[in-house]
């Protein structure tokens, strides 16, 4: 019981807020990417990432193979530029809407 209240907890945290496109350089993320985005995001969250609020923002590509390839995490708090590209880099992404090459971005708030 306490896995899953820990589980449920720690998926609340971490919410990947509404994605919008910036001056059309970075694209929207489609929805099935942010899903599988925050699943990645989520599972086995460390306990210091839970301690305090903190946001960053994701810019990101996907090469050839369908992998998420992170180009920058903006963000203050090193934990969280660390865990973010440990968790996303190289992750295959199963979604047929995205475009090769493009740039997009994506918000992560984490709550305590």
């Amino acid at each position: 019981m306490k896995k899953l209240n820990l589980i449920l907890v720690a998926v609340m945290l971490f919410s990947v807020g509404s994605v919008f496109a910036n001056s059309g350089l970075e694209e929207e993320s489609p929805k099935g990417l942010t899903q599988q985005i925050n699943e990645l995001l989520t599972r086995n969250v460390p306990l210091s990432l839970m301690e305090e609020d903190m946001s960053a923002v994701v810019y990101f590509t996907v090469n050839t193979e369908k992998e998420i390839v992170v180009l920058s995490v903006m963000t203050n708090e090193e934990a969280l530029d660390a865990y973010i590209k440990s968790r996303l880099n190289y992750e295959k992404v199963k979604c047929t809407e995205l475009e090769i090459g493009e740039t997009y971005k994506i918000p992560v708030e984490v709550k305590s």
